[in-house]
């Protein structure tokens, strides 16, 4: 049995914290973050507005947990590890996907942070820039090795490339949730690798 912490109801006990951070980010996802209310996301968690607030003090501190705890999970979901090919077109596929499945499961705060980024730029940047960097120098680090070896162009800028990359999925994520693309998942992701792929070999 879990321990209650001190000054913690039982009613309170471990699940409350982790429910209340996933009603905020369904949510900030459904609804944005400015329309996004308290009491929405303690309906959502089946308690009420007092132990929101017990637990985060403020709609503002409960977005920055979901930020971060939303940023960690991509981290750990980004994770690519070795084992590749040597086939550009087959590994560059392989990111994209990791890449692709990763933003769909956070789809609803991407989007969030997307709309509110000019009026919370160190938000967005917690969750869409910094997080994507560690995933960027990856595919940065496969394409050297491929510059080395004469596979890729030497003017290449890998970490642009990478950026570059990243963005055309996430705006074909974006068209195709919204019903303005008539490429799907699969589509997409081997459209977008192919031509990038025809760009950079030697």
């Amino acid at each position: 049995m879990s321990a209650v912490r001190p000054n913690q109801k039982p009613s309170e006990a471990p699940g409350t914290r982790q429910r209340l951070m996933e009603a905020a980010r369904a949510e900030f996802g459904d609804k944005g973050i400015e329309a996004a209310t308290t009491r929405g996301i303690a309906e959502r968690a089946g308690c009420n507005e007092v132990t929101l607030f017990r637990h985060f003090e403020s709609k503002q501190k409960l977005l920055v947990a979901v930020v971060q705890e939303t940023a960690e999970e991509f981290l750990t979901w980004c994770e690519c590890g070795g084992g590749f090919s040597g086939d550009l077109l087959e590994d560059l596929a392989r990111f994209a996907r990791v890449y692709n499945e990763s933003l769909e499961r956070c789809e609803g705060m991407a989007r969030a942070m997307i709309g509110e980024s000019r009026r919370r730029p160190t938000l967005a940047k917690e969750l869409i820039g910094d997080v994507l960097e560690p995933f960027h120098r990856s595919i940065a680090g496969y394409l050297e090795a491929h510059q080395q070896a004469g596979r890729v162009r030497s003017d290449l800028d890998t970490l642009a490339f990478a950026e570059v990359l990243t963005s055309a999925l996430m705006g074909g994520l974006l068209r195709r949730s919204s019903g303005l693309s008539a490429l799907d998942r699969d589509g997409w992701i081997r459209e977008t690798v192919a031509i990038f792929v025809r760009g950079i070999m030697v």
